[in-house]
């Protein structure tokens, strides 16, 4: 696997509202129902760099929720959310699945 080619944790912070990905050893995960009643799915990602938290929401969720326990290494595109009070932030999965391997950008949405 080519960890070169996505984007680290402890870089994840520079691309605030940009859509990124990564890829990471899921070290936690929990379900959880939304509002509506749908289940969701939160996951724990670790590289070499940190650790980041990371939402499936209902749509994501029911499209990529069965990669997120096939693969214990997991490639994720996502948003990178910032909390409201600015100190953080946490990532909206897009896809998720089998890490890939080559060379690619990691960030995804170019302005």
């Amino acid at each position: 696997m080519r960890w070169d080619t996505y984007c680290p944790v402890n870089r994840l912070g520079e691309w605030m509202g940009r859509t990124v990905t990564m890829c990471g050893l899921v070290v936690e995960q929990r379900t959880h129902h939304q509002i509506t009643g749908e289940p969701m799915k939160f996951l724990s990602l670790a590289d070499w760099t940190g650790i980041v938290e990371t939402e499936l929401f209902a749509a994501t969720y029911r499209s990529y929720g069965l990669a997120t326990v096939r693969h214990p290494v997991l490639e994720v595109k996502a948003r990178v959310e910032p909390f409201e009070n600015g100190r953080g932030f946490s990532l909206r999965v897009l896809s998720a699945g089998k890490p890939r391997s080559g060379c690619a950008a990691f960030l995804n949405d170019r302005m």
